[in-house]
């Protein structure tokens, strides 16, 4: 059977692209669906929030003109600024389980970074570090929760049978409901109350605007020693705040003061998978009502960031966050929450979730390869 890898460049080809995940899941239990209008308005070169500093192509391989897999290859401005000009990316990789197939795939995307003048290609990342990122390389025994990568297992071998090496990994945490908050967590919480005149307030949601611009640029400044770290655009923090809000549990996202300083937040959202999983890829013409009849139901969460300013760290105050997500989390009768993702160098706080008796129970990993 012959194989083919044609550039997408055309609304029927870009279909075929987010379509394309039904057939390698169409059988799979743990398989969340994506929201068929949002991809393809996420992929739109002209719409997309990530071409006002990107650029990409995707691609498609065919046997006798039947898909067989996905992906795409990208250059982000963004990141060239803060670390390397070498560096390409690729994302959106799905594919049969066939090396044959991934390896045209990656050549393709290799061929099209090569012309980019790029040296090394890191992913898989769709489109950015802070989009869904990495495959799933432990934990495949459950869904993933929501803005989270899920894969087949084989898929790291066809990685690193395509060339690929192991560049960082990320860790997802459970905690439950009727996790034993230590006595110490109390102490600390209570001693950075009492000696840094800290106040701690849940968000307002009637003032977003002012809200996103703390937590926009706390973000800016705590995630900068991380792992591939880029600064996000005006546009990706809005972009970013309209999807989380339909999600976000304002009485579990608190934002730090110190001295009328938002100085670090916590941002906690629903687990809207599960209602995600029953539109099948579709608001229209009842996705939407099945997506809101279920968000009611749930009892899972994710906290999905914290951070504080460099020069308040180490002063307890992420404890604190914990604390009060945790007790006010179980008053609202929610079951358990995820703590992700969480890249491994970060030993403070997979040391504090380890304190926590939180679960380590996914692992996400993203691959990288010399082109040169």
């Amino acid at each position: 059977m012959s194989l083919r890898i044609e550039k997408v460049n055309d609304k029927k080809s870009l279909k075929q692209f987010v379509r394309f995940p039904w057939k390698i899941y169409k059988n799979d239990p743990y398989w969340v669906p994506p929201i068929i209008s949002q991809d393809l308005k996420f992929l739109n070169k002209s719409k997309g929030v990530f071409f006002a500093s990107g650029e990409a192509d995707y691609f498609l391989a065919f046997r006798d003109n039947e898909p067989v897999g996905r992906i795409s290859a990208q250059v982000n401005f963004q990141y060239e600024k803060f670390h390397d000009s070498d560096t390409g990316f690729f994302g959106f990789f799905e594919c049969i389980n066939d090396q044959e197939t991934a390896d045209a795939l990656f050549a393709a995307a290799r061929d099209w970074l090569l012309a980019k003048k790029k040296s090394k290609m890191v992913g898989p990342m769709n489109f950015t570090i802070y989009d869904i990122c990495g495959v799933l390389y432990k934990g495949f025994d459950s869904s993933p929760v929501i803005l989270l990568a899920y894969n087949p297992d084989y898929y790291n071998a066809l990685l690193t049978g395509g060339g690929f090496h192991k560049s960082i990994d990320w860790y997802a945490f459970m905690v439950n409901r009727d996790v034993k908050i230590k006595p110490s967590f109390y102490r600390i919480k209570d001693r950075i109350i009492r000696s840094n005149d800290l106040e701690m307030r849940t968000i307002d949601m009637k003032r977003l605007d002012r809200e996103i611009k703390y937590i926009g640029e706390i973000f800016s400044d705590a995630w900068m020693e991380n792992w591939g770290h880029v600064p996000l655009t005006d546009s990706q923090i809005r972009q970013l705040a309209s999807e989380l809000k339909p999600v976000v549990v304002p009485e579990l996202t608190f934002l730090a003061f110190i001295k009328e300083k938002c100085v670090g937040f916590s941002l906690t959202i629903k687990d809207a998978n599960p209602a995600i999983k029953k539109a099948n890829g579709r608001l229209l013409p009842f996705g939407l009502v099945k997506i809101l009849l279920e968000l009611k139901n749930i009892k899972r969460l994710r906290t999905i960031a914290m951070g504080v300013l460099k020069e308040y760290r180490h002063r307890g105050i992420d404890i604190a966050f914990y604390v009060n997500t945790i007790e006010q989390g179980r008053k609202l009768k929610y079951e358990e929450s995820e703590c992700s993702i969480i890249v491994e160098t970060n030993s403070r706080m997979i040391g504090a979730l380890e304190d926590l008796q939180a679960k380590r129970y996914k692992t996400y990993r993203i691959y990288e390869k010399n082109l040169i």
